[in-house]
């Protein structure tokens, strides 16, 4: 049975209809996106398409965060960025085809997040059914193409720009990329003269949808040096119009103040390469382990510090020995070479954030590549021949590295159709959490001549950000200002110093959490002594602790605490419950506020009771 089992699975993989099979498949291993509605950034995207953001054109989603300081404070007035938000802050990012894709939806079904969300999916089997046929121009047999496709289309990696509308750029850069690789290739080994043009044209079509785009730069420029029919020099020389597109795009980039400045977890490549290669140091090995394991390079963000760096060393030694088991035939074999220098450069680009296996969109082409080209080697179906088989090593090296790219293959194949669904579902489950906050504020008329006042809350962007924009959707009061106080995973003392001030001791640190460092880099500490002022509201940073985080915060309002201006509340339970400050002379200490994410592991502190009044 052995046999013709093989000889069935090798006919499904050369089979013509492959590529429309799994573009298929990968839409329904993703469609619970069809359920998942409007998430997080969805929202803020939604509103201003709507023509219902202030200040906001349809055009500036992607970019409202320019780096221009009139904006930034306007917007930390408003409490739509927070008080600690670096000066200047940017996060700007060139995405006209993206917003184009939306820009449809919202003209041809604007309440309909079923619709906008087929759209989306309709984008993912677009971008399997390319990669299946650049597998096929570029694979050493049928057989073998046929597998990478099927380890790509079975991705988790892919579900959450499917199912997340704002993350739809991921798609499109990818399927254009593709596209790109496969007209480059037909033109050099085909001599299809098109191809000479449409390879740039789908470049620029590439980084016009998003900066994923520069991975398919990887693959063209290892296609140069080791696979070009006419040798390295000339396959250099035919890639310089594709290296002018890069140039042009980098340059209009810059002058057109795109990028990302004054974050900790967004960095900008182009603008700070010194500071690029030292994330890369920490970054490579788990956006590798995410790639290679199936299971999210997102974990690191997540688990405790003492957790994070376990996972860290894990991912750093898995890369060691995938190295080590890969030596030989990335030695002796020219197209195993392509697909890991493809992979290796791809993930350049993805260093720019935090790692997630949705940025390995290129990085996966190149991975499954290699994997599908062992795996064909270890069955005896690379069926091909001349410089383009894959040479034996020693016995043994040989069965273990084939053995070895047997089991990664397994585990995809089993992971990713398993994993696909469960993250495709995730940003309604993140966005119920959120819900649940906005449902708790409070949501009377009078509200909207008030300001919120936050005193804690697990995470800005997630709890805090999005209250105002939510309700605003729905058509509800909304407050004047919001004012959050604090927003981390940390416990905290609050004594009333006097009628219109607090002082707030941060047991823990203050830029903490899974996003804490969103809004401020490490190398941009607040500094004790420092003043932020803001309509109502001003704040001191009365003391610094290790590593620049403030542990003594005082705050003091224009009006008495207790004016009817100001609402207050705290984070308790996953929702807003009302929040008494203390008579003057006494302190109330606060519990962790704690999120989903500090849900999933308990708390990194220890907590401290919540409502006990301390006299001082």
């Amino acid at each position: 049975m052995r046999v013709p089992a093989r000889a069935f699975l090798a006919r499904r993989l050369r089979s013509a209809a492959l590529p429309w099979q799994l573009a298929l498949l990968a839409m329904a291993l993703a469609s619970p996106a069809l359920e998942v509605g409007w998430q997080l950034d969805d929202h803020f995207q939604r509103l201003a398409m709507l023509g219902r953001a202030p200040g906001v054109r349809p055009h500036e989603i992607f970019s409202v965060l320019d780096g221009d300081p009139a904006r930034t404070a306007g917007l930390v007035d408003q409490g739509l960025l927070p008080w600690w938000t670096a000066r200047p802050f940017r996060l700007s990012f060139c995405r006209p085809l993206a917003v184009a894709s939306l820009w449809l939806d919202y003209r041809l079904w604007p309440d309909a997040a079923p619709l906008m969300h087929l759209h989306s999916l309709l984008w993912c089997g677009a971008m399997v059914a390319a990669a299946a046929f650049c597998y096929r121009r570029l694979s050493g047999s049928r057989a073998e193409a046929g597998l990478a496709a099927l380890l790509f289309a079975v991705e988790d990696g892919h579900a959450l720009p499917a199912a997340w509308l704002a993350n739809r750029n991921s798609l499109l850069a990818t399927l254009f990329g593709l596209l790109a690789l496969a007209v480059h290739d037909r033109w050099r080994r085909d001599g299809w003269r098109p191809g000479a043009w449409w390879g740039p044209a789908f470049l620029a079509l590439a980084l016009l949808s998003g900066e994923l785009g520069l991975g398919v730069l990887a693959y063209l420029a290892a296609y140069a040096l080791l696979l070009d029919p006419a040798g390295w020099r000339r396959g250099l020389t035919a890639a310089i119009p594709v290296g002018g597109v890069f140039l042009t795009w980098a340059a209009a980039y810059r002058l057109l103040g795109f990028g990302a400045s004054g974050s900790g977890m967004y960095l900008d490549p182009l603008a700070s390469p010194a500071e690029a290669l030292r994330a890369a140091g920490e970054r490579l090995p788990l956006l590798l382990f995410g790639e290679w394991t199936a299971l999210p390079a997102e974990l690191h963000s997540l688990l405790p510090a003492g957790a994070a760096r376990a996972l860290w060393l894990a991912s750093l030694v898995l890369a060691l020995l995938l190295a080590v088991l890969f030596l030989t035939p990335l030695r002796r074999d020219r197209l195993c070479r392509f697909w890991a220098l493809g992979m290796g450069l791809s993930l350049l680009p993805a260093v720019a954030t935090l790692p997630a296996n949705r940025l390995l969109m290129f990085t996966g082409l190149g991975a499954v590549g290699l994997l599908a080209r062992l795996v064909a080697a270890a069955c005896g179906a690379s069926g091909a021949s001349g410089a383009d088989r894959l040479p034996p090593g020693s016995a043994a090296p040989a069965a273990l590295t084939r053995a070895a790219a047997v089991l990664l293959a397994g585990v995809h194949l089993l992971l990713g159709p398993l994993l696909t669904p469960v993250v495709a579902a995730n940003p309604r489950v993140l966005g119920a959490r959120v819900e649940a906050a906005v449902a708790s504020i409070p949501g009377d008329a009078a509200i909207a001549g008030q300001d919120l006042v936050i005193v804690d809350a697990p995470d800005f962007l997630l709890f805090v950000n999005s209250l105002p924009v939510i309700e605003r959707l729905r058509g509800k009061p909304v407050p004047r200002r919001v004012r959050a106080l604090t927003a981390s995973p940390v416990a905290l003392t609050i004594a009333r110093i006097d009628v219109r001030t607090l002082r707030i001791a941060v047991h823990g640190a203050f830029f903490g959490g899974t996003l804490g460092r969103l809004f401020r880099a490490d190398g941009d500490p607040l500094r004790a002594g420092q003043l932020v002022r803001m309509p109502g509201l001003t704040v001191e940073v009365a003391a610094v602790g290790a590593g620049g985080s403030p542990s003594q915060l005082v705050y003091r309002f224009d009006v008495p605490l207790e004016d009817p201006s100001l609402r207050w509340v705290r984070w308790a339970d996953g929702r807003y419950v009302p929040f008494v400050p203390p008579t003057p002379g006494a302190a109330v200490e606060l519990p962790v506020a704690r999120g989903p994410f500090e849900e999933l592991w308990g708390s990194r502190r220890p907590d401290l009771r919540s409502g006990r009044q301390m006299v001082k």
